[in-house]
Formats: structure tokens, sequence, C-alpha cells
């Protein structure tokens, strides 16, 4: 069997940084093979169809960030560790991530053993922990790409409306705000993790009283 034209790990380096690339579109297979400079016919053959590629971009990158979680936390702090570290990894490939679809979640895996593996050393049963992490997952991706699209599309908040309620209902750019260097989470992120855990904590609570 011939060799390649061009290797696997090439075509993932430079399919990721193309895709990141705000300027040039959408990824497509021909501006791909231009840029590294074969035909469709071999990144098909190589690859596969465009479903093909982006599940693989999307594998190689969040086994790449897999985190090491400190043994030394506590089940509360690897959560929020680990949330913190999803929510860098997302922010850092923003247009990959957008492909974080409910086919496309399995990517994730091997990025979420580590917590997995905290939450059972926990004493969290299998079934529970495997929820928790389901939920954190679901929770990370959207309030993260919510923080991408805000971020880039900002809007007039004194164009909402004066009533109360409206008001105090209405999507608050604010609390989507970064620090300067984007590593701390805003507001919104904080606020909602700090309450899955408290509801996660409740529920052990609630079940070990049962008993």
């Amino acid at each position: 069997m011939p060799r390649p034209l061009v290797d696997t790990e090439t075509i993932i380096t430079v399919a990721l940084d193309a895709m990141e690339d705000s300027g040039a579109g959408p990824l497509t297979a021909r501006r791909l093979a231009t840029r590294l400079k074969c035909s469709t016919r071999t990144l098909y053959q190589q690859m596969g169809k465009q479903e093909e590629l982006i599940s693989a971009l999307l594998s190689h990158y969040f086994v790449q960030k897999t985190p090491e979680l400190d043994a030394n936390l506590d089940w509360k702090g690897a959560i929020g560790s680990w949330a913190k570290t999803l929510r860098l990894a997302i922010l850092e490939r923003p247009n990959l991530s957008r492909h974080l679809s409910t086919e496309n979640r399995p990517a994730l895996i091997e990025f979420t053993r580590p917590l997995l593996a905290a939450l059972l050393a926990a004493n969290f049963t299998e079934a529970v922990a495997v929820e928790v992490c389901r939920s954190l997952v679901h929770v990370i991706i959207s309030l993260t790409l919510g923080e991408v699209e805000t971020q880039s599309h900002r809007y007039d908040e004194t164009a909402i409306p004066e009533d109360h309620l409206t008001g105090l209902l209405s999507i608050d750019a604010n609390a989507y705000e970064r620090s300067p260097d984007g590593k701390t989470p805003p507001p919104v992120f904080t606020q909602s993790i700090h309450w899955l855990i408290g509801g996660i904590e409740l529920q052990r609570q609630t079940q070990a009283t049962s008993k």
C-alpha cells in the first residue's frame, strides 16, 4: 500500500488552525486541501467525509487537553477545577467547539474520565457520577458557547424595555464579562457551577438521610 501523501497528524494540525482562521470562512475540504497542497481526493481517502474529519478533530483536540486533577481536591473542588479547564479548552478553539453536538459529545469521553474518577473516589455510585458528568458537560458547553457569542455580538442594553420584570429576565451582557486574560470565568458561569454543586450535595444528603 502506498504511503499517504500527508500524514494524519499534519492534516489535523493544519485543519485545527484553518478552522480558527476567522477571515477565511467555514472549513471546507477544498480549502484544507489547498493549505495541505494535496488533492481533495487524497484528503477524503485519509480522513473521510466532512463529518468524520470534524469528529477526528474534536477527539484529537480534547484528548490532548485532558486535565490531571489534583488528587488532594475533594469532589467539589474537582468539579470546579475541571469545569474551568473545559471552559478554557472551548474558548481556545471556539469554532471547533461549536461542533460539540449530541453526536460529537463522545469526543469529550477521555476529557471527562479524570472527573468521573474523582467522583467515584468520593463514593459516588457509578450511575450518579455519570449523570453528574453528563449534566456538567451540557451546562459548561452551553455557558461557554453563550459567552463566545455574547463577546462577539454585544448589544445595547439601554434598548431593553424599562419594565422591571423584563429587565430582570433579559440577558445581561455584563454577566458574561471576562477577566482581561480571559482565564477567570464570568459571573454567570461561576454561579451556575456553584448552584450545580449545591444541588448535587443536597441530593447526596437527602439520599444519605433516607437510608
